[in-house]
């Protein structure tokens, strides 16, 4: 179980690189979004909420159980990415590659996230996707990732679905907060 919750909040980590932030709205630098998620790894599974505060210089990640009790959080700034398990010592790492090298003994891509929640590819990298009639992608494939967009509400991702090796991940935005 431990496992499994540190590859989701791993996985989060995804987003949090240093380089320009690609914004969900005109002229926003930043965002907040408060959700649920669910992690499938083989047997093991993880289902809670996510609260995530992020702009250029840091992101916030808050993972909590289905009762809304912490069970880690996750920060990134410019000295680093910090991984607090409820009751446990903090992991520190210069790079989301070297924690997750740390706590699950290999590297995972993790850069792509930041776009992909707000329904756009990581620009540094090549990609593939998937439009619907009106525009907006249905389905992105990056670094192996395939992102599926299940559902929109306002012209921003409400539900996605994302697959890699066995990984399954569901998350589910209730509230977007454009800063």
């Amino acid at each position: 179980m431990r496992r499994i919750v540190l590859i989701a909040l791993l996985w989060l980590q995804a987003c949090t690189s240093t380089g320009p932030i690609s914004p969900i709205g005109p002229g926003a630098q930043s965002f907040a979004l408060n959700g649920r998620v669910s992690v499938k790894h083989g047997e093991e599974t993880f289902s809670g909420s996510l609260d995530w505060a992020a702009d250029v210089r840091r992101d916030e990640l808050l993972f909590s159980n289905p009762l809304g009790q912490g069970v880690a959080s996750l920060t990134r700034s410019s000295s680093g990415v910090t991984l607090t398990p409820a009751g446990k010592q903090a992991i520190y790492a210069e790079t989301a590659d070297e924690l997750t090298e740390k706590v699950l003994g290999f590297r995972l891509p993790l850069a792509g996230l930041r776009f992909w929640v707000q329904g756009l590819p990581d620009p540094a990298r090549p990609f593939e996707s998937t439009v619907s009639d009106t525009g907006g992608i249905t389905q992105l494939r990056q670094d192996s990732w395939v992102i599926d967009y299940l559902q929109y509400r306002e012209n921003r991702p409400r539900k996605i679905h994302v697959t890699r090796d066995g990984l399954e991940i569901r998350l589910v935005i209730d509230e977007w907060q454009a800063n």
